[in-house]
């Protein structure tokens, strides 16, 4: 499914071979009006602030904004992909829903891949006085230790696991890719998540494109909720090899079989050319043709699990 050369990974899962860098450059730079959506109102996300529901001993999930989760399984806490303020050329649209202090103590973190919107080193040097355990894909630890050294790390391949008292985190496909620079193109392996504790499995997507992964993780784990990312689709013929529009997703939560769907990844940053309140109309539509499947959930809102 993938190969590592030349200090680089390629294969299967590697979206960016069909991404052309001069569509990309022409679309940023002369393609993101679009006169359509002119003087239409954007519905803002919705927060909710709620610091005494993250003190309880229950396990939960909670979104904070984007693809940023606070998971609590079996007691652990797990920080996944934490994007707390702006990143470069994109400003944060919405509040940060909790401060690092209402967080609490982190015991893991958990990042997907090195694009700025999910590995940003600011809010990473925010949790590092707590040393949280990180888990990471295949050579990011050296990216992960230029902003916050003190940090120790485990690394894993796809499918392998990372077990700690009766925790397993397992990182798993995704069709996507990484860089941070212009010279370091999938340096790092990219990933999703399955974490399993006490009988119950999370799936965490990270980024990703549409594909046969969500097959065979769905052979392979019997989930209960599926985060899945729903924004960030348009233009098509760029984002269509790196991103979920809502009906992909959609779809890919029928192929992994699992029980709940929590969309995340949109409403957060303007980062393609879709309105930011577009993803969540069109998951909300599909949603009421399949009722008691897809949970939605407000930035800074827990849910027990």
């Amino acid at each position: 499914m993938k190969k590592y050369e030349q200090g680089k990974f390629t294969g299967k899962y590697d979206s960016s071979t069909n991404v052309n860098l001069f569509n990309i450059l022409k679309w940023k730079f002369f393609g993101r009006a679009d006169s359509s959506m002119k003087g239409k109102a954007v519905r803002p996300l919705q927060l909710v602030h709620t610091p005494e529901k993250l003190l309880q001993e229950e396990d939960f999930i909670c979104w904070l904004s984007h693809a940023s989760f606070l998971i609590q399984l079996g007691g652990k806490r797990i920080l996944i992909d934490p994007v707390f303020g702006d990143i470069p050329f994109y400003k944060r649209q919405i509040e940060v829903p909790y401060n690092i202090e209402e967080l609490g103590k982190i015991d893991y973190l958990l990042i997907s891949h090195v694009h700025y919107d999910h590995f940003d080193t600011g809010s990473l040097k925010m949790i590092e006085a707590g040393h949280p355990k990180a888990v990471l894909p295949l050579h990011m630890s050296p990216v992960l230790h230029k902003a916050v050294p003190s940090l120790a790390v485990s690394e894993l391949d796809w499918y392998e696991k990372y077990e700690e008292e009766g925790l397993d985190i397992t990182l798993v496909p995704a069709k996507h890719w990484g860089r941070r620079g212009l010279f370091d193109k999938n340096r790092a392996l990219w990933g999703g998540y399955v974490l399993r504790c006490n009988g119950k499995c999370l799936y965490f997507a990270g980024d990703t494109a549409a594909g046969d992964h969500f097959e065979e993780i769905g052979r392979r784990f019997d989930i209960d909720y599926a985060l899945l990312p729903i924004g960030a689709y348009k233009p098509e013929f760029i984002m269509k090899h790196n991103h979920l529009n809502p009906q992909e997703a959609f779809e890919a939560f029928e192929q992994l079989k699992a029980k709940k769907m929590i969309p995340m990844h949109y409403g957060t940053y303007k980062l393609t050319d879709e309105p930011l309140d577009e993803p969540l109309v069109w998951m909300q539509k599909i949603a009421a043709e399949h009722p008691g499947k897809i949970c939605f959930l407000k930035a800074g809102e827990v849910r027990k699990i």
